[in-house]
């Protein structure tokens, strides 16, 4: 009996292994017909799922992402210009400028900020890349006129240095010491107007005028590289 049983087993593994062998054949062979196939089919789905978006898509992520950098260029641009020929004291300090004073920072900074908001407008990469420098030349200015010469006193040869810089900043290039020229100008210019900050000793102090300007410079130097590589 346990002999038969074992004749038996044998026989059914045999018979099974006889078995699977053609079927294994089968499927394998049902597998290598239908790969062409699914390979076709995988590669057209990968192809979909690879495909650039729609061009109206494209244009749609353009348009929102030149918008916000377009609107901090003109509202800066309104800001200066606004607070540079209108008068608003205490808060500017407008009503001091001369006339020609007016219209030479007026009409230099209005060209200057101009071109950025036409860059990113029309999609004209020099002017968005103008821009990009452009306001970050611009703050750094601001800090070299105004927040320097607020919390530092510059003496020895780092004074030197500094009225190099402050002269570039404020196109003067007159003889002399160019600090104390603009300490003369803020006086003239600035004095009675606004501002958040504490007095020390007889330093130019950023009012409150500038220290809008100044912040509202930085968010938009920073919105206008982040758009720029976002374009390009």
């Amino acid at each position: 009996m346990r002999a038969s049983v074992q004749t038996i087993l044998v026989f059914s593994a045999s018979g099974a292994t006889f078995l699977y062998k053609p079927i294994d054949m089968i499927f394998n062979l049902r597998q290598e017909r239908h790969l062409p196939r699914l390979t076709n089919e995988y590669a057209a789905l990968d192809g979909a799922l690879s495909l650039s978006p729609p061009a109206s898509v494209r244009v749609k992520f353009q348009t929102q992402t030149v918008f916000i950098p377009i609107c901090c260029q003109l509202a800066l641009l309104v800001y200066h210009q606004v607070t540079t020929l209108f008068d608003f004291y205490p808060f500017n300090g407008s009503r001091n400028y001369t006339r020609k004073e007016k219209l030479g920072e007026a009409g230099s900074n209005g060209i200057l900020m101009s071109l950025a908001p036409i860059g990113f407008g029309f999609h004209i990469k020099g002017l968005m890349i103008f821009g990009v420098v452009y306001y970050f030349v611009l703050f750094a200015a601001e800090i070299i006129i105004w927040w320097i010469p607020y919390l530092t006193a510059p003496s020895g040869r780092w004074r030197g240095i500094y009225n190099r810089l402050l002269s570039c900043a404020i196109s003067n290039f007159e003889k002399g010491d160019i600090l104390d020229h603009w300490k003369r100008i803020y006086r003239r210019l600035h004095h009675g107007t606004i501002t958040v900050l504490p007095a020390r000793d007889d330093r130019p102090v950023p009012n409150l005028e500038h220290t809008i300007l100044h912040v509202w410079t930085l968010i938009t130097a920073l919105v206008t590289t982040g758009a720029y590589f976002d374009l390009w």
